[in-house]
Order: structure tokens, then sequence, then C-alpha cells
């Protein structure tokens, strides 16, 4: 590749975006290139009082939330050394599970997706990713996959809000970006078969 990409994979949970950041991961690594792995909410103390709110640990209005997660992304944007801007000038390419297009779907049934826009306008003229993949999958195979993790289910892990969280990412697309290299991605095939796809949408970056 020519330059450091940013590469961002969003979906609803359980549509395999750790899995496919992995194989990414790995296919840069395998031809020498230098790659980073983050996530939004982050681990910085922003992102962890997002998580808590997430587990039900804490309460909070959903604005408040929604303002949360637009603090994190700057946090995340200029942190002096875990930052993706710090983390790209430093060479590396970054592979981000989650980005702005996720507080417009997943917040918007709670607050006005207009204000949410605006508060992550900042982010969209800060750094846009190089690309944008959405794992996009039927509601009820996300659900069956959260089932089979036998964990706790998260806010948004019921049939009824995934449905909502889905529509509102296609929203999100048609809406906030305009301009953006966003590509809907199957994610209901075998993962071998979907990291395939996703780098051969990688390699057209470096051919640009």
């Amino acid at each position: 590749m020519h330059h450091p990409l940013f590469i961002v994979i969003e979906g609803l949970d359980g549509s395999g975006k750790s899995t496919q950041i992995d194989m990414l991961r790995d296919r840069f690594q395998g031809q020498g290139d230098a790659c980073y792995l983050t996530a939004e909410p982050t681990e910085l103390p922003t992102g962890k009082f997002i998580r808590s709110i997430l587990r039900h640990e804490i309460t909070a209005d959903p604005r408040t939330v929604a303002a949360l997660y637009a603090a994190d992304r700057i946090e995340h944007l200029h942190h002096p050394e875990e930052g993706l801007l710090a983390k790209l000038a430093a060479g590396y390419h970054v592979i981000a599970s989650r980005y702005y297009f996720s507080s417009l779907a997943y917040q918007s049934e709670f607050a006005d997706p207009g204000w949410i826009a605006s508060l992550n306008l900042y982010a969209k003229r800060t750094l846009v990713a190089d690309l944008t993949i959405f794992l996009d999958l039927e509601p009820d195979l996300s659900l069956e996959r959260i089932d089979k993790r036998g964990e706790t289910k998260e806010l948004f892990e019921t049939q009824e809000k995934l449905t909502h969280v889905r529509e509102s990412f296609h929203l999100a697309f048609q809406h906030f970006g305009e301009g953006e290299n966003i590509r809907i991605v199957d994610a209901s095939r075998d993962p071998v078969t979907i990291a395939e796809e996703i780098w051969t949408l990688v390699e057209q970056l470096g051919a640009r």
C-alpha cells in the first residue's frame, strides 16, 4: 500500500466484526505492513464510562450517552499515543471497530438524528475513513449469534432494537456518508469468503 489506510468496520453485534478485523490485520501483517487495531467505545476514560452504561452499571440520559460517544471519538482522534491521527502519522494502517456511523445508527432512536450528526461533524471533518465496511446481517441471525455467546445482553441486543439499528445504519450512510467510500458486505456468508471480498476492496484503495 502506498500510504497508511484508515479502515472502519461497522455492523450489528454478531455480524462478525472481530473476526474480520483480525483476518484483515493478519493479511496486512503477512505482507509486512504495520497495523493497529482499535475500537469504539475506546479503552480511554471516556470509553470506559460508556461501557459501564452499556453494561447497566450506571444509568444516563440517552442524549448524554450520544454526547459521550462524540467526546470519546474526539479523544480517539487526538490522544497523543493511542489516537487515530498519531497511529496513521506513525505509518500504521488503522482498523477501527465502529466510528461515527455507529453513533447515528445506535443513538437515533433516543435523540434527534440531526443533533447527533452535528455532534459528529468534527470527526467527519477531521478524519474520514479510506474505506468503511458495513457487515450487513438480518437482525434474527444477529440475535442468534449473540445468543450462542451465552453472555449477558447489552442495551441494544433485542430483535426490535437490532432491526431499528440496521435500518438506521442504511439511513446514516445515505444522509451522512456523501462522498465517502462505503461498501455493504453480506455478513451471512462464511468468514473466509467475506475476508476475501474485503481484501479485494482494500487492494482497490492501493490502486487509486
